[in-house]
């Protein structure tokens, strides 16, 4: 059984958080399990309640475990993680899930471009785009709300295609012959408004990502931008350093 180190610099929550993970990350705790209960937990380890809440909220804030009513502490599902060095496409990396996915459009419209996306897309400001909004869904959980912005002269007739079901990556490169090079993207960290809350079923000023895309194709031409949110209890991001 682990203790707790009395001599250490870490206060006691610090050091139960650390020995909760643990056993989160060496599936002692499997997803969807409830962890002992606080009256449990603070019999394993000899502290008060307010020790082990306050090492639970640590763990709920690094979106290890989330609270049930009447239930208790259960663990998460794992984070979805995601490579800063590869280009992602939520439709391409989850093919083998595909009976899990879906995606749920919000609005889809041919429109006059604005003068900030025109720049970004190195169209004229009187251009026609395709606004698309949707959520991009896996096991019935929500997990992003992206918009994607097309000028219709890179695929004519775009919207009469199924985006519920067909990556647009896939229909942009094999239908339209828009070969896909590489990818600027741009991720800042922020809060969800009312609108992301929503879609996304999470609590109003939860953690986001959100990322912004350019996507290219020969010549550095811009075919598509990309504004998306992320849950930040589902994604975290990781590089590789040489």
């Amino acid at each position: 059984m682990d203790s707790l180190n009395k001599s250490s610099y870490l206060p006691y929550y610090l050091q139960i958080k650390d020995i909760l993970k643990e056993r989160i990350m060496n599936k002692i705790y499997l997803p969807n399990m409830l962890i002992p209960s606080e009256n449990e937990l603070c019999d394993e380890f000899s502290v008060t309640r307010a020790t082990i809440r306050n090492a639970l909220n640590e763990l709920k804030k690094e979106g290890l475990i989330y609270t049930a009513k009447g239930k208790g502490s259960i663990v998460s599902q794992p984070k979805i993680e995601q490579s800063l060095l590869k280009f992602y496409s939520f439709g391409r990396e989850f093919t083998e899930h595909h009976e899990k996915t879906s995606s749920m459009i919000l609005s889809k419209e041919l429109i006059q471009v604005l003068p900030s996306i025109a720049r970004k897309l190195n169209i004229e400001t009187n251009a026609m785009i395709y606004e698309i909004a949707r959520v991009r869904i896996f096991d019935r959980m929500p997990l992003i709300l992206e918009t994607s912005y097309i000028p219709e002269e890179i695929a004519p007739g775009f919207l009469e295609n199924n985006l519920a079901e067909h990556s647009m990556y896939d229909l942009l490169e094999g239908k339209y012959g828009r070969k896909i090079v590489k990818a600027k993207e741009y991720i800042e960290p922020q809060v969800s408004n009312d609108y992301e809350s929503k879609y996304l079923d999470i609590v109003y000023h939860s953690p986001v990502f959100y990322t912004e895309r350019i996507t290219l194709t020969h010549g550095e031409r811009p075919i598509e931008l990309r504004k998306s949110i992320l849950r930040g209890d589902k994604f975290k991001f990781y590089t590789e350093l040489y």
